[in-house]
């Protein structure tokens, strides 16, 4: 009890967002451990440098056929986060069920977009389907159902429930991959990509019981907020809806116009750099439902944004300068690493790319909580500039006969084909967009001070 009180004091001298991010982010630590033996031994074990490119825009094609569903996830995140904040029991219950209604309709429309386009996109990528078709689907569908259930879980502030789930993901997803990578390695991969979902969903299931209890009524919530839900979500669409086609653009130039050594490398070095984002990404999820609730209450979050932004830079930077200092001598102590030695300054600057990165997305997460959506004007620009970018400057052997030489010769010479070129302008990107999201803080607090 003596323990349990020094917590209580502890939640209380830190506060929500510090506390609970701690927790999380321990949480997720523990994961990450075993998540480095899938990633660093397990998946180069069984699958060969021919198709260890490969693993990354499999992964991405799952998460963008989910694209309407992120949607959907994050104005429900902000409503039912409402609801609670309001204590409107009734319209929470209302919301959990609806929802989860329209996710099934989703599903169905994502099932048949996923079969015409994932032929195709094999043939891209250099893999052979098998039973990768379903398989992707299948985890394109858990991974369009489970956000519903997380960010439930997330809107209505049960961070313990989201912390256990956390910590029990990684060891299934171990236990899963080592039964069925050795029958089929990518098919094995993609299995193990779907159990810890799964499981995810049963702790949501279990936690959010009381929500549905059938002594709480249910009440409508369209009549009174139908209008702020659909603006919301018009606004919440476009960036979503831009990265499926966008992003995917990414992996494809990886896998398809990079050597087999470079798309590979790119899968080895990302496991490490990855490493920049752990902060910022615990930080945004504790932030959303409370940046929403002082929106809702009409208080400022500029100090919850600050936060953010000040504990993802630095640990960002750190873990860069780490990875600078000592890749080295880490990828020579693993032997799946070892052919990728000469890549370590590589994922150091994979990782300064990747922390720009994640300061962006925090913010878009913030502005969106707080009902602002200014970010969308140059965001989704700049997302489409670098997809343009990518496919133009890697693919200029299409523009000879048509462009001048002279032009068609400085494509070739910044040589975007290669992965050290290809990270720096990746880098240049993301500091365009955080530039300009500070160029917007600072004309908004200006304008708010002359009003």
């Amino acid at each position: 009890m003596k323990i349990l009180g020094k917590l209580d004091r502890l939640h209380e001298k830190f506060g929500d967002f510090w506390w609970y991010s701690f927790m999380l982010f321990a949480a997720l630590r523990v994961g990450d451990v075993i998540n480095a033996i899938v990633g660093l031994w397990l998946v180069p074990k069984y699958i060969g440098q021919e198709e260890l490119g490969a693993v990354l825009p499999l992964t991405q094609f799952a998460t963008s056929i989910g694209a309407p569903i992120t949607v959907l996830v994050t104005v429900f995140t902000k409503f039912l986060n409402k609801f609670k904040t309001q204590g409107e029991d009734g319209k929470v219950k209302s919301m959990l069920l609806w929802f989860s209604g329209i996710a099934v309709v989703i599903i169905l429309i994502t099932s048949a977009v996923a079969i015409a386009i994932l032929p195709h996109y094999f043939e891209r990528i250099r893999v052979t389907s098998g039973s990768l078709v379903f398989l992707i689907i299948a985890s394109g569908l858990i991974s369009t159902i489970h956000p519903v259930f997380n960010n439930a879980l997330q809107g209505l502030k049960k961070f313990n429930a989201i912390t256990l789930s956390n910590l029990l993901a990684a060891p299934v997803r171990l236990i899963v991959m080592l039964v069925a990578m050795p029958f089929r390695a990518l098919s094995g991969y993609m299995v193990g990509q779907i159990a810890p979902q799964m499981m995810s969903i049963g702790i949501a299931c279990l936690s959010m019981r009381k929500h549905v209890h059938k002594n709480i009524k249910a009440m409508p919530f369209w009549k009174t907020d139908g209008k702020d839900i659909l603006r919301y979500a018009s606004l919440v669409a476009i960036a979503p809806l831009v990265a499926a086609f966008t992003a995917p653009v990414t992996y494809m130039v990886i896998r398809q116009r990079m050597t087999e050594m470079d798309s590979a490398a790119y899968y080895m070095i990302s496991r490490f750099a990855e490493l920049a984002t752990f902060a910022g990404a615990t930080l945004a999820f504790v932030m959303f439902p409370l940046a929403a609730e002082a929106q809702t209450r009409g208080k400022s979050s500029l100090k919850l944004l600050r936060d953010m932004s000040i504990g993802t830079t630095i640990f960002g930077l750190v873990a860069t300068a780490f990875l600078y200092l000592f890749g080295r001598q880490i990828f020579e102590f693993i032997p799946t690493c070892r052919p990728y030695v000469d890549y370590v300054p590589d994922m150091a600057l994979m990782a300064l790319m990747l922390t720009v990165g994640i300061i962006w997305t925090n913010y878009c997460n913030h502005e969106a909580a707080c009902n602002r959506f200014w970010y969308l004007t140059y965001g989704e620009l700049l997302a489409v500039l670098q997809a343009a970018f990518l496919i133009c400057f890697t693919g200029y052997t299409f523009f000879d006969g048509i462009l001048p030489d002279s032009l068609v010769n400085w494509m070739r010479s910044l040589n975007i084909s290669n992965l050290h070129n290809f990270l720096i302008a990746m880098l240049y990107f993301n500091l365009a967009r955080v530039i300009a999201a500070a160029v917007e803080i600072l004309v908004r607090e200006l304008h708010s001070k002359r009003h």
